[in-house]
């Protein structure tokens, strides 16, 4: 046999054993990570009241105070969410005419708008003089030293503060502690009567119709209260755009208003 070619196959039988040591020489080990699952988050929010989420308001006169309603909201799930809270009238009824009613709707308010009387054509007037707030004069003296105010709008008729105890400002609404009775960060709508058709706005509880209020983060198991409370004054009273004025209190005569209180737990993106 050819020299040439018997050293070439001497060399591809080394390198072929050679391939052979280094394939059995190598430690090998093996490790299997199992059990591995994807769970998506939960966000889920319990409400913990007694008190039905609509609530009815009828067969009141002045000097009506509901006291506070109260809703102690959980994330009883596993990520947090922003919580708000939003307010819709659902109806609000003329009920039963009564002849002073009538007569008190007929009657002009002062600024003689595009309304010039107190009587609304088509719903009710008692949401308009409920009032879900204070003014600010009116606030509780003894809530003075211990309330700071984030926000206040005499124009518009209301005001936002946070409270250091718990202590009521005299009637607002808010959020605050489930374990206290009143809010810490209190909302006020002071202002009602007729809205003014020039500014295009209304007053009292009418003006929240849709509004939402909007607490921010909640994490998990962390609870929030949101708190509802409304008055109507001993003596009702109108803003015209330029100041107010007496108006005669049979406006809300067999009026009604019935709204809902809709609590929203989002992601948080």
């Amino acid at each position: 046999m050819n020299k040439k070619i018997l050293i070439s196959l001497f060399i591809i039988g080394i390198l072929a054993l050679g391939i052979g040591w280094g394939t059995h020489s190598l430690f090998t080990d093996t490790e299997t990570s199992s059990g591995n699952t994807f769970t998506a988050a939960t966000l889920d929010l319990n409400v913990t009241s007694s008190t039905s989420f609509t609530i009815t308001i009828g067969n009141i006169a002045p000097g009506f105070d509901s006291g506070y309603y109260k809703w102690c909201l959980k994330n009883v799930g596993s990520i947090p969410g922003k919580l708000s809270a939003t307010i819709d009238i659902i109806s609000d009824d003329e009920g039963v005419n009564t002849e002073p009613e009538l007569i008190a709707e007929s009657e002009p308010y002062g600024y003689q708008g595009a309304r010039a009387t107190l009587g609304h054509p088509d719903r009710g007037e008692l949401s308009e003089f409920l009032a879900p707030g204070v003014h600010p004069d009116e606030i509780n003296p003894e809530a003075l030293p211990y309330l700071t105010f984030i926000e206040r709008d005499d124009a518009k008729g209301y005001w936002i503060a946070e409270v250091s105890e718990e202590v009521d400002t005299g009637g607002s609404c808010g959020w605050g502690p489930c374990g206290w009775g009143v809010p810490s960060k209190v909302i006020s709508q002071w202002a009602v009567g007729p809205s003014p058709a020039y500014a295009g706005r209304n007053f009292g509880l009418y003006s929240w119709d849709g509004k939402t209020f909007v607490y921010g983060t909640l994490q998990p198991s962390e609870e929030i209260a949101f708190f509802f409370r409304v008055h109507l004054a001993s003596n009702l009273k109108a803003w015209d755009g330029c100041g107010w004025h007496d108006i005669d209190d049979n406006v809300i005569q067999g009026d009604s208003v019935t709204f809902t209180i809709t609590f929203t737990l989002e992601q948080i993106p």
